[in-house]
This record gives C-alpha cells, structure tokens and sequence, in this order.
C-alpha cells in the first residue's frame, strides 16, 4: 500500500487517493534529487528548502509542496541526522 511509505502527519487517519498520489510524486523527486545531487542528502534538501523560501527560480516542486510540511514531523535525531529545515 503506498500511503504507508509516505510521511504523515500524527493524527491523520486517512489520506485520499490524490493527495497520496501527489505527496508520492513529491517523496519519489526529493528522494531522486537527493540520489543525482553531489552534495550529502542533508545538504541537498537545506539547499532546496532555502531555494524555495527565498523564491529563487528553479528550486525543485517538492521543496514548496506538502511534502515538507510533512518532513517537520519526522525524528530526525533518530534517523541521525539534523532537521532539514532549520
């Protein structure tokens, strides 16, 4: 089932069909642009996020969608890594 390898947030208790397909078309370009980028995973997704705050042309789609809100719940410390969006 595809909506149980997307982040959620804590008390959703379902997501629809669309928003599942959107958020999955979001996760699988984040996790490409991670793969093809020189940079570590981290750095690659702060340097996303930081495109797409500032509203420099060409940050990737999936740093402005939900997706990152999605992110912002994750343990990162537990993953052992920094929280991507400080």
């Amino acid at each position: 089932d595809l909506r149980s390898h997307i982040p959620t947030f804590p008390y959703e208790k379902r997501l629809s069909k669309i928003d599942t397909l959107n958020l999955a078309i979001a996760y699988i370009n984040m996790l490409k642009d991670i793969i093809k980028s020189p940079l570590d995973p981290e750095a690659t997704v702060k340097r996303a996020v930081r495109m797409a705050k500032s509203g420099v042309p060409g940050a990737p789609t999936w740093s402005t969608s939900d997706l990152m809100s999605r992110l912002a719940w994750i343990d990162w410390e537990k993953l052992g890594m920094r929280n991507i969006q400080q």
